[in-house]
């Protein structure tokens, strides 16, 4: 055998594997001794596939399983944001550039979007 042969012979033995699933479909094949195929395919065939529109809910099968949304922290965001515009207010009146009303409107903007999320 020639080096070239060693070597091709060598590329195929340590190139890297390709799984044809996940990493662990691979390790649960292995490790349950499934004999079938994977990754495995949840579709159903066409036959079984259902036609037309979906059903509609029934009245009130949702109630009492979707809450309101909770915003968590927004005071502490509208306390930090107020006072990084108030730094950004003194430094921008310091330097002579005054145009605060720009943050005070952007400020203004989020509190109301963070209060009608309540």
């Amino acid at each position: 055998m020639t080096r070239n042969d060693a070597v091709q012979i060598m590329k195929l033995k340590f190139a890297p594997r390709k799984l044809s699933a996940s990493r662990e479909e691979t390790l649960a094949k292995f490790g349950t001794r499934y004999k079938g195929k994977i990754p495995l395919d949840w579709k159903r065939d066409g036959n079984l596939v259902r036609r037309g529109k979906p059903n509609k809910p029934r009245k009130g099968s949702s109630r009492g399983k979707i809450g309101r949304t909770k915003v968590i922290g927004a005071k502490k965001v509208l306390k930090d944001f107020k006072l990084l515009t108030n730094t950004l207010q003194d430094l921008m009146r310091k330097h002579g550039r005054s145009d605060t009303k720009a943050l005070q409107k952007a400020y203004k903007a989020i509190r109301a979007q963070v209060s009608a999320s309540k």
